[in-house]
């Protein structure tokens, strides 16, 4: 039997680019070919933003690429601009799947069981408005990367004025801390050295209960254990910055004295 091959392409964010290698590792688990976006392939799955009108420009254009390349291709749409916007998608020709951000994660059995049946324009979008879980899986290594990242937090609630990022993310939810605790040292295991953590909005990581601790404390709970050399901390907004976050930071031996702070409208 061919072995599918599968060509992968990420807009975005760093949790996008997390919740791609976890797509990519499951598929490799599962049997199927990775191979370079531009070459040919027999699915092209594009994981989409959809933060300013040019991201969603440019996931439209690679979907046309993706079709140019190879006709027959399966092309999957998912990610952000995917569970925005999935009539919009409906319309570009050659798209066969459109995933949500929930179902991006079981990717790899929705190729093997739903793909036999050469899909156009089918829809499978969640209301990711309701979820409060957090149920990414684990990821063992970052293809490409000497650093990891490792997705802790996802969702949003700040609802501000130009951001459509808690529709398409869902409320804040957290990964349990002794996960993180756990993810870490089997990401130090695989011969890490560094590991970012990431979110859609870090700085609420813990303010659901699926994690009953702030970021301060998960922090601590890290520098206490030392499961690998270097933390780094990926964007924080301002007001999520305290004195003892800093504190902490700037005496740690193993976090990253470096902070990325967005500043909307400075």
């Amino acid at each position: 039997m061919k072995t599918l091959s599968v060509a992968l392409t990420t807009l975005g964010c760093k949790v996008n680019q997390y919740d791609s290698a976890t797509i990519e590792e499951a598929l490799k688990k599962n049997g199927f070919r990775i191979v370079d976006f531009k070459k040919q392939a027999d699915v092209y799955i594009i994981n989409t933003c959809t933060v300013t009108h040019k991201t969603d420009y440019q996931s439209r254009q690679l979907i046309r690429r993706a079709q140019k390349t190879n006709p027959k291709a399966q092309i999957i749409v998912t990610g952000c601009y995917a569970q925005a916007a999935p009539e919009s998608l409906r319309e570009i020709t050659g798209v066969s799947l459109i995933l949500g951000n929930l179902e991006k994660q079981g990717i790899a059995d929705i190729i093997t069981n739903q793909l036999k049946e050469k899909p156009h324009n089918q829809v499978i979008v969640s209301a990711i408005s309701e979820e409060t879980s957090f149920t990414d899986p684990a990821l063992t290594s970052f293809s490409k990367h000497t650093r990891a990242f490792l997705k802790i937090q996802d969702g949003c609630e700040s609802f501000c004025s130009y951001c459509i990022v808690p529709y398409v993310r869902g409320k804040c939810r957290s990964l349990d801390p002794r996960e993180v605790l756990r993810r870490l040292t089997t990401l130090s295991a695989h011969g890490y050295k560094e590991v970012v953590l990431t979110g859609v909005h870090l700085g609420a990581y813990g303010i659901d209960h699926n994690a009953p601790t702030s970021l301060l404390e998960l922090l601590q709970l890290i520098e206490r254990a030392k499961p690998l050399p270097r933390i780094r901390l990926s964007s924080l907004e301002p007001m999520d910055i305290s004195s003892d976050l800093v504190e902490l930071i700037s005496s740690s031996s193993s976090i990253c004295p470096h902070l990325h702070l967005p500043l909307q409208s400075g």
